[in-house]
C-alpha cells in the first residue's frame, strides 16, 4: 500500500531516516509500526498517542469548568490528569473529545481497579 501510494514521490533518504529514528525514540509514540506511514503521508492518525497534550487538557478542563469528572470537586488544572474516557485498552484514541480530567486522587483510585 505504501509503495501504491508514494513511489513517485522523490524523497531525502536521510533525512527520512533521520524523522524515522526521532519518532521510534519518541516514548508517547505507542504504535511504532504507524511511523513508515506518517513519514510520507504527514497524517497523525497513523500515530497512535498514549499521552493527552496541554492543549487537549486544557480544552477538557475548560469544558469541565475545572470539575472532576469523578468526584464532582473543582481543581486547578495542575491538581489534575487527562483521562481517556475510552480507555486506551479498549481502543479509545488520544483525541480531545475523548479526554477527560480527573484529580489526581480520583484517577490513581481508578486506575488501580
Amino acid at each position: 500500500m505504501l509503495y501504491d501510494n508514494y513511489h513517485e514521490q522523490i524523497y531525502d533518504t536521510a533525512e527520512l531516516e533521520q524523522r524515522i529514528h526521532d519518532l521510534m525514540e519518541d516514548d508517547e509514540i505507542m504504535k511504532k509500526s504507524g511511523i513508515y506511514s506518517y513519514v510520507l503521508s504527514g497524517d497523525l492518525r497513523d500515530l497512535s498517542f498514549r499521552t493527552f497534550d496541554k492543549k487537549q487538557k486544557r480544552e477538557a478542563y475548560e469544558r469541565q469548568q475545572g470539575i472532576c469528572a469523578h468526584c464532582g470537586k473543582h481543581f486547578e488544572l495542575e491538581e489534575m490528569e487527562g483521562d481517556h474516557i475510552t480507555p486506551w485498552a479498549e481502543g479509545g484514541v488520544t483525541t480531545a473529545e475523548n479526554c477527560q480530567m480527573l484529580c489526581k486522587e480520583c484517577n490513581r483510585k481508578k486506575g488501580a481497579k
